[in-house]
């Protein structure tokens, strides 16, 4: 995903990048919380009820999937 690119609060994700603890490969999506203060290369998602701070470069959005599908 480009960094620059505008994400809106509440979009769903799919999540690409390294599995962390709870995450399972059958339920890869994630909810779109906001940026890190910092810039716009880290990004806050929930999943599962917790707050995940990764890389913008670790989603994808869901209407890029259908592309590669």
């Amino acid at each position: 995903m480009m960094s620059k690119e505008e994400l809106l609060e509440g979009l769903e994700l799919l999540y690409t990048g390294k599995a962390f603890a709870g995450f399972r490969e059958e339920n890869p999506f994630v909810t779109f919380l906001g940026y890190d203060s910092h810039g716009w290369s880290n990004i806050w998602v929930k999943y599962g009820g917790r707050s995940i701070f990764t890389s913008i470069r670790d989603v994808m959005l869901k209407s890029d999937l259908t592309s590669v599908i």
